[in-house]
């Protein structure tokens, strides 16, 4: 039997949930044929047959999930495993390195002599927050001791496990532990700062498009200091400008947290963005945002103020280096003319990368996205 095992979906998860066999045993397929949907932690991905070949056994019924690198589809025929080598979008495996994409879409290749790393040590190393591209393998393949003695090594950095005896545990969902992994990669990534201020949205005039406006205020922060609209890469000392402005959107569900990505928002209308929001929140609630709609982000807007707080401190998510929050709006008493006046105000937080951001950077991005909110209409 050939096996084909569960291929790296590129969401930074060890395994995916069968949603849909599109076949079933016994079927003949082709190469590239869509064979099955798996849920990754944010997304459905159609997985295609990396060759022709009659269905022998599935490893796993709707429902079951399935670790990175364990077999997935049984072919009839002569007894071989296929290699993870770019059958979806995802990490690919190769003699010179691994061409990957990040959290945000962009990829990036990493080259170590021909080190190469089973699936399983792989999965290890993320569970450890290890680098596989900055270990020295032993042997010919990085093992899982050379991973565990890289973790050995940064202790001191972690926080200890506490002594207690969990009981009724239960697993995290898909959506929920890619939370987990992307605030524990912005922890070991990011220095951040947070600056906050109350923009005057006294003078809004007619019906507002509260979240329109929001993406046109922080085009306008991002136009305004283009460097908040970058990638930047720690270990190479080196940033990206974006041309594209691509902002991703929180949308809260019962599921756990989606961060959908309205592409090109400086070069939309304000009913193409409302069209898209629309479908994004759709689609997130029913977990069918596309894998493409989940990547490629060059900044994010966090609107936590729709369910309650005023202030807080985004977090963000490498390789970007600004994320805006908008708290709930309330009355306040402010200055006005040389009058104390009650306004409506809407306050707003940002989180920006130090390594790369200023703090004057910083206060200019607050400064052009709260002059934005505070015109009458768009």
């Amino acid at each position: 039997m050939k096996i084909f095992k569960l291929p790296d979906l590129g969401e930074g998860l060890p395994d995916a949930i069968i949603r849909q066999w599109y076949i079933k045993e016994g079927d003949e397929v082709a190469t590239d044929q869509m064979i099955v949907a798996m849920e990754t932690a944010k997304a459905l991905v159609d997985v295609p047959a990396p060759f022709s070949g009659k269905i022998e056994k599935f490893f796993g019924a709707e429902g079951d999930t399935i670790l990175t690198g364990k077999p997935l589809v049984g072919f009839e025929g002569e007894d071989t495993q296929t290699e993870d080598a770019g059958t979806v979008v995802g990490n690919i495996e190769t003699t010179g390195g691994v061409l990957k994409e990040n959290a945000a879409g962009v990829q990036v290749t990493s080259n170590y002599a021909s080190t190469k790393a089973t699936p399983q040590v792989r999965m290890l190393a993320k569970q450890l927050g290890v680098d596989l591209n900055s270990l020295t393998p032993t042997g010919d393949h990085i093992s899982a001791d050379d991973v565990k003695q890289a973790a050995n090594l940064s202790q001191d950095n972690q926080t200890p496990t506490l002594n207690v005896q969990l009981t009724n545990t239960e697993s995290l969902s898909p959506a929920r532990r890619a939370m987990t992994m992307s605030m524990t990669q912005s922890r070991e990534h990011i220095v951040p700062v947070s600056i906050s201020d109350n923009a005057d949205i006294h003078d809004w005039q007619g019906k507002q498009d509260t979240t329109v406006r929001l993406l046109r205020a922080v085009q306008a922060g991002l136009e305004a200091v283009p460097l908040c609209n970058a990638y930047f890469d720690g270990q190479k000392m080196a940033y990206q400008l974006n041309a594209a402005i691509n902002i991703g959107i929180a949308v809260d569900t019962p599921h756990g947290l989606f961060v959908p990505v309205i592409k090109d928002v400086n070069k939309q209308s304000n009913e193409q963005l409302r069209e898209t929001i629309n479908r994004f929140k759709i689609q997130a609630k029913e977990k069918s945002l596309p894998a493409k709609d989940l990547k490629g982000a060059t900044s994010m807007l966090s609107n936590f103020g729709t369910i309650a707080g005023r202030y807080a401190s985004p977090v963000i998510v490498p390789p970007m280096v600004s994320i805006i929050g908008i708290g709930g709006s309330f009355e306040n008493v402010v200055a006005h003319e040389g009058k104390p006046m009650i306004r409506r105000t809407l306050p707003i937080s940002i989180t920006v990368d130090h390594r790369i951001i200023t703090g004057g950077e910083a206060a200019r991005l607050l400064k052009a996205v709260m002059e934005s909110l505070a015109k009458p209409t768009l």
